[in-house]
């Protein structure tokens, strides 16, 4: 349930909007001139520069598909991997680059990996003389090529910022093999396996108690806590713009104009940008019209004795019949019969 009330359907997954800017600086730094090629709608995801900005899963994978495609290369996961600096992560990145040491950074991972993406979840742990750090889909929607790109930038960073290239990782993929796997081993330095059970990185278990060669803990403790600031931000956020959304419904129910373009013009947004928006909050804008009417609905008939012709246009309906049908729908009886019974 969402802070409206509204009982919401399974949203897309999003990725901040990172993912898409470095997709973008790739084509841009090997094929400039073929940035025009890109649609305008993920050309506009490259110059946003809201922090928290995200886009759904759909939306990068359309636009992997587009830049592979122009670049003619079959699998951008390890050149994006290697490009994936700790700062691209914004304030997540830094706060990791000043963890202690590495099972603390692997925690902080697991806390605030949702600033990344709500794709998937992280598990961390021992298993015997290993540690590992695993990537749990969150909902039935999940992506292997980016539990590749996460498990291959987790690789190059833990290195980088423990300052041993020589550090050997195992790794597991659920997802197919690409047509070329020798860039992955070069990336682990040990087994890589595909089609199996999880995505999950190994290393030995020693690795864990690796000093972060640039732990701050004077400024970690505060970037810790900007980054939990963020993180209900974001929730905060989502939730904010739903009500707004809602309270635009309400009041223009009665004129009929509460189609999913009407609403967006009254925002300033393009209609598909409120679609997503809302997607990513976990609304849908059909449910939350079907809500509102609901709501108001039962409101009119147990509180006045508005004729239901009348509550019907009021109601943004065409006429009585679509409006009986909706209220049967909602509730399993008649608008009448629900007033008879709960009527004043």
């Amino acid at each position: 349930m969402s802070s409206s009330g509204l009982p919401l359907l399974q949203a897309p997954r999003t990725l901040n909007v990172t993912f898409a800017r470095m997709l973008i600086s790739q084509l841009q730094q090997a094929r400039p001139d073929l940035l025009a090629q890109l649609e305008p709608a993920h050309l506009r995801l490259g110059e946003e520069g809201d922090p928290l900005a995200r886009c759904t899963l759909g939306e990068w994978h359309a636009l992997m598909d587009r830049v592979e495609h122009l670049l003619g290369d079959a699998d951008l996961v390890p050149q994006l991997a290697e490009q994936f600096k700790p700062w691209h992560a914004g304030l997540l990145g830094f706060t990791l680059m000043t963890s202690g040491t590495v099972v603390e950074l692997a925690g902080l991972l697991r806390r605030f990996h949702h600033l990344l993406n709500d794709v998937f979840m992280v598990e961390r742990g021992l298993h015997g003389p290993r540690f590992f750090l695993r990537l749990r889909p969150a909902t039935a929607e999940t992506s292997p090529r980016l539990a590749r790109l996460s498990l291959a930038v987790w690789a190059q960073r833990l290195r980088w910022l423990t300052g041993r290239a020589d550090l050997k990782l195992d790794v597991t993929f659920q997802g197919p093999a690409p047509s070329d796997i020798a860039p992955y081993r070069e990336i682990f330095g040990g087994t890589v396996r595909f089609d199996q059970d999880a995505d999950t990185m190994w290393g030995d278990a020693s690795y864990v108690d690796l000093p972060i060669v640039s732990r701050d803990t004077a400024s970690h403790s505060l970037l810790q806590g900007q980054a939990l600031k963020q993180l209900e931000q974001l929730s905060r956020g989502e939730d904010r713009f739903v009500d707004k959304v809602m309270g635009l419904i309400r009041r223009r129910l009665d004129t009929g104009k509460i189609s999913l373009e009407d609403i967006a013009a009254e925002l300033k947004l393009p209609a598909r940008t409120l679609q997503r928006r809302l997607e990513e909050a976990g609304a849908n804008f059909r449910l939350m019209v079907d809500e509102v009417r609901k709501a108001q609905a039962q409101h009119y008939l147990s509180a006045t004795a508005m004729p239901l012709s009348e509550l019907a246009v009021t109601l943004g309906f065409a006429d009585h019949a679509s409006f009986n049908r909706a209220f049967k729908r909602w509730m399993g009886c008649s608008p009448g019969v629900f007033r008879r019974e709960h009527g004043r």
